[in-house]
């Protein structure tokens, strides 16, 4: 039966929560950036090209980081690179905090950046190694719920100091320095902890032995060659990618958008993303009972439709600052059902087990430096043409949509191993 589920022991859930936090931190860095920049611009006297630059620079140290920290954790071992990553998130995001000049800001954006790119795809091997695939659904849209405790305690920090001046960046990037170091300290000194990783690890690589599964190391440059593999990443990277430009245009530059472009405050506009992402968190809540059954696909259906029309919607509205308050609401709840937990997972489901760090850290790399290109002139956009923003987000949800349907079609024609797909195909 598709629907039965496979009970998830403490054990996993404690791996999930501390492997999770990873995306917690990921998420926080990117918003609480984006909450910073109209502070910044005031009191650093940021023009509108300076601040493309700093959200340019996270998303360009992201893709490097992602792209060599997957190639690392396959090389050197995922535990150990993991480590290391939460550890150098925790540095840079202590320098970002007490930064007050450019050059210091710099400095700690690129040291974050690069820590937390490279932890995505060495969290994600973590976890799918220790982990059954009757459980992948709920393992990684769990780790999309830390996702969403990111952006919303941020937006909710963000608030709370919205008239702190620097005060306000000074808690965003201390309180993920804190969150990074806590957990450094969980993974490297907690016996019980190294020893619950050890036996998770050791339980699957057995299962994978008994399936006649062998353990191999791969090179990217083999796997780009091999064409069971080429063409799943490029649909892949494809679909994240144009998924990826208007989750990472609004996650970033929403507070931007609403205080400069549409004249709101401060407060309004972190309010209305804290309101958003609470709304990402109940529909996260919900994805997680039907991620692992075959309503998997019926509500990414659903979400790419309510992504369009939000945006739809909002290009045609694009002077009314009440409307884009609402349809920004509802693309943000329709982004969980269609977007990065459906690209985690289908990482997991397309990549050999010893292959997903790499791979996966190639492809969101990939994906990281396209939309850093796309970050530098977006505040230049959004000044010029707000309509004309809009309506190249509505390209971007036809493309990635398209990606989608493709991609299932795949899944369902070569028969790989999505238990959700029994009772549809």
């Amino acid at each position: 039966m598709v629907d039965e589920k496979v009970k998830l022991s403490k054990a996993n859930v404690l791996l999930i929560i501390v492997a999770g936090l990873a995306s917690y931190m990921d998420a926080a860095l990117l918003v609480s950036l984006g909450v910073a920049l109209p502070i910044w611009t005031k009191y650093l006297a940021l023009n509108s090209w300076m601040v493309g630059l700093l959200s340019t620079m996270l998303t360009v140290a992201v893709a490097i980081g992602s792209f060599v920290g997957g190639w690392l954790s396959d090389k050197f071992g995922r535990v150990a690179v993991f480590n290391a990553d939460i550890f150098f998130v925790a540095i840079g995001s202590f320098i970002i905090a007490i930064a007050q000049n450019t050059t210091i800001l710099i400095i700690g954006v690129v040291i974050a950046g690069l820590a937390s790119g490279a932890d995505l795809p060495t969290s994600l091997a973590v976890i799918s190694e220790r982990m059954s695939s009757k459980v992948y659904g709920r393992a990684i849209s769990s780790t999309q719920i830390f996702w969403t405790m990111g952006i919303l305690l941020s937006q909710f920090i963000g608030f709370i100091t919205a008239n702190s001046g620097m005060g306000s960046p000074a808690a965003l990037f201390g309180w993920i320095g804190l969150v990074a170091i806590i957990n450094w300290c969980v993974r490297v000194f907690s016996k019980r902890f190294k020893q619950i990783e050890t036996d998770l690890v050791d339980h699957e690589h057995v299962d994978c032995a008994s399936n006649g599964q062998s353990v191999k190391k791969y090179r990217l440059g083999q796997l780009l060659r091999t064409g069971g593999l080429l063409v799943p990443m490029i649909l892949l990277t494809v679909f994240y990618l144009f998924w990826n430009l208007p989750a990472n245009t609004w996650g970033s530059f929403v507070n931007y958008f609403l205080v400069t472009v549409d004249g709101r405050t401060q407060a309004y506009s972190t309010i209305v993303a804290l309101i958003a992402n609470i709304v990402c968190l109940l529909v996260n809540l919900i994805y997680l009972k039907v991620s692992d059954t075959r309503y998997r696909y019926r509500v990414m259906y659903l979400g790419i439709a309510v992504a369009l029309l939000s945006f739809v919607t909002a290009g045609i509205f694009s002077d009314d600052w009440q409307i884009f308050t609402v349809v920004y609401i509802f693309y943000s709840g329709s982004t969980v059902l269609c977007g990065e937990a459906l690209y985690k997972i289908w990482s997991q489901t397309f990549y050999p087990v010893d292959a997903r760090a790499t791979m996966t850290g190639f492809s969101y790399g990939l994906v990281r430096v396209l939309t850093a290109a796309f970050s530098l002139v977006t505040p230049t956009l959004m000044g010029y043409s707000p309509q004309l923003l809009l309506w190249i987000m509505v390209g971007c949800t036809v493309l990635f949509g398209a990606c989608a349907v493709i991609i299932v079609a795949i899944i369902k024609k070569t028969g790989l191993k999505d238990l959700t797909m029994k009772a549809v195909s």
